[in-house]
């Protein structure tokens, strides 16, 4: 059949045909597949519309971000610039500045210096067993404090020690016990915090298993005496109370203080803690001063990172601390102006300078949604329903032109009302239908883009939509504050990924766009092209599926590129979109109706499947605000399709040539 491709000026032969146009497209009497498809996705798109009601609500009141600063920083930076605490804290305030961080010194740190404290070894007054002796100076402001709180800790009776008005408090516990525990709280960081009108930041030291109803005494006398607390998360390698993070839980709930969601925490009992303390959750995103130093993160990509985990991540509190500035004249005017400068660049993305609170602690919290499962259910058979007509139609018929059965689309409502029902009732189901659901989307979604060669623009729209559609879906059944707040995360993004290559290369042998069916590949000996091409496909999936999860493994010039495009764009699309799934699209179309490469096309098929997973997938990210996400698909589209063109272009008008002169020499 001859073929025209008007919008690139070509006109050749293929001898397999896609379209023709003398087959009807719809039937007279009774609507086709294609007509039941749109009303199909007209009625995933409303259901899904009104089970995302609640989380687009969520999303439009969740818009307060807070920068803090640690005490202990601050502290250094004032002493530097000569100017107490409070008045480094009212200059930072006024730049932005919305909390500050104290929290308590161990053994370790007041062996080491710091704290108002001195530790040192004695024997205990009663039995003579070693003990440790805590010396508060009584010139400290917060002395008398110090001392109850010590008194709290230890369960003894402060005395006093010299004459000078020094307190002393005996810990009936060796000193070498006490090295990793929290032993008393940074009262001078907790004042200058309340002085300066800041909400407070507080890190709960660990202790060992028989100091925790103590330290758990301490941690609620802290709460009582400074109301300015609104946050509370463990610090060190090990929570407080792990493995039983209930104490700590229930003592939070009972004062109404919030725990810090901690992005990528690899503490021991984090995760246990935060389920304990929903719906009390605030994230919260930090980056080490070593970890700054061990991936070579400069100040721009740091303000960058912090910028994307509370527009992308929906990250409410953003923990910034100094670099190191040994050039800079004064390190905390240089401090100030970052903090100025991060809190415009937030200010710019829609989000607002203030104390945020846990995003769904003052509001009802809502299940999945009736409509959302109906949805995906629907989604699912549809999609399930096209692609077996499609593995049964004989291959000179487009199942999506056939007329549709009245009985299918009975059987088709039937089971979509049975499986919605199954879905918005049983956890498991609901799983195991949003896995196959994405799967089974980016497999229709990716067949619909590339069913018509002749038409590239239109079958790319076609399928950009029904994968939105599709992804819009599975985000309405899992946009419950569990799954936003990544208490639970989604279990098919690894099988959108796996499955729809394979039933897509299924899928073209039986077909025969390949030019082999499945069992005439088996029945003959292997090509040494073909087993290159299968370890190149193995190679790259595991690829792939390896950094689906692990963002810090990415060549330097891929994070630029990243870094590049999210300075302009804003949302920045993703790579497996604009690099490998639209550009192979339009390159697969291209081949076609030039007549190029008729056994390598199916690498171009499976790289566009590849793209339209990472469409549906984006759409799982359900901590990322529903309307960043459309922006980012837009911007994947028309960007990817830009590439596409020039890669078209480039192929046409360079690699084509320059291939045949090779050949011409060769002969």
């Amino acid at each position: 059949m001859k073929l025209s491709f008007s919008g690139w000026g070509l006109s050749l032969s293929e001898d397999r045909p896609f379209i023709s146009e003398d087959r009807p497209f719809i039937s007279e009497d009774r609507p086709s597949m294609r007509a039941f498809a749109i009303f199909v996705s007209m009625a995933v798109l409303l259901c899904a519309g009104i089970g995302l009601i609640p989380r687009l609500r969520a999303e439009k009141e969740n818009r307060s971000v807070a920068i803090v600063a640690d005490c202990r920083d601050i502290a250094t930076l004032a002493q530097g610039a000569g100017l107490s605490t409070v008045e480094a804290l009212g200059l930072l305030k006024e730049k932005g500045l919305g909390g500050l961080m104290a929290g308590e010194f161990s053994g370790e740190d007041i062996l080491s210096g710091l704290g108002p404290v001195e530790m040192r070894p004695t024997t205990s007054r009663s039995g003579g067993s070693q003990a440790t002796l805590f010396s508060v100076p009584g010139g400290f402001p917060h002395a008398a404090r110090l001392a109850r709180l010590l008194s709290v800790r230890t369960g003894t009776v402060p005395f006093v020690l010299s004459s000078s008005g020094d307190i002393g408090v005996v810990y009936p516990a060796p000193m070498d016990a006490l090295r990793k525990s929290g032993l008393i709280p940074d009262l001078d960081g907790l004042n200058a915090g309340a002085e300066a009108g800041l909400p407070m930041f507080y890190r709960v030291a660990p202790a060992q298993t028989w100091q925790l109803q103590r330290s758990l005494a301490v941690t609620k006398s802290i709460l009582s005496d400074y109301p300015g607390i609104s946050l509370v998360a463990p610090s060190g390698e090990i929570a407080l109370g792990y493995p039983d993070l209930e104490p700590l839980a229930s003592l939070l709930r009972e004062r109404g203080v919030p725990a810090a969601m901690i992005e990528f925490s690899r503490q021991l009992g984090a995760s246990a803690l935060n389920r304990l303390s929903f719906p009390g959750l605030v994230p919260l995103h930090s980056v080490t001063n070593e970890e700054l130093l061990a991936r070579n993160i400069d100040r721009v990509a740091l303000h960058e990172r912090l910028v994307r985990a509370a527009v992308e991540r929906s990250v409410r509190v953003l923990l910034l601390r100094p670099g190191v500035s040994g050039n800079v004249e004064s390190p905390l005017e240089a401090f100030a102006g970052e903090i100025e400068n991060l809190a415009s660049a937030l200010k710019a993305r829609g989000l607002r300078a203030e104390w945020p609170g846990a995003p769904f602690a003052d509001r009802p919290v809502w299940d999945r949604s009736v409509f959302a499962a109906l949805a995906c259910s629907m989604t699912l058979l549809f999609s399930l329903m096209h692609f077996l007509k499609r593995m049964t139609a004989p291959i000179e018929r487009i199942p999506l032109n056939e007329p549709i059965r009245r009985t299918e689309a009975v059987v088709f409502v039937v089971l979509s009302c049975l499986a919605g029902v199954a879905v918005w009732k049983v956890g498991a189901v609901a799983r195991l239908i949003g896995a196959l659901t994405a799967a089974f989307v980016v497999v229709e979604a990716a067949l619909l883009a590339m069913d018509d060669p002749a038409r590239p623009w239109r079958s790319l729209a076609t399928g950009f939509l029904f994968a939105i559609v599709g992804g819009l879906s599975v985000a309405a059944l899992f946009s419950d504050p569990v799954y936003m707040l990544r208490l639970r995360t989604f279990s098919g993004v690894k099988l959108t990924l796996m499955l729809p290559p394979v039933l897509v290369a299924l899928h073209d042998m039986r077909r025969r766009i390949h030019p082999e069916s499945l069992s005439s590949l088996l029945s003959r000996p292997p090509l040494f092209g073909e087993l290159a091409l299968v370890l190149f496909l193995v190679a790259l999936m595991g690829v792939i599926l390896f950094r689906s999860d692990n963002v810090q493994f990415i060549p330097g010039i891929e994070a630029k590129i990243r870094h590049a495009l999210e300075r302009v764009l804003v949302a920045r699309p993703r790579n497996r979109e604009v690099f490998i799934g639209y550009p192979s699209l339009l390159l697969y179309a291209f081949a076609v109706r030039t007549g190029l490469w008729p056994r390598g096309r199916e690498l171009l098929r499976l790289g566009t499947t590849t793209g339209f997973a990472s469409v549906v997938n984006s759409f799982c990210h359900y901590h990322t605000p529903l309307l960043f996400i459309l922006l980012r698909e837009f911007h994947g589209l028309w960007t990817g399709a830009l590439l596409g063109v020039v890669a078209v272009f480039a192929v046409r008008t360079v690699v084509r040539p320059a291939w045949r002169r090779l050949r011409f020499i060769a002969e």
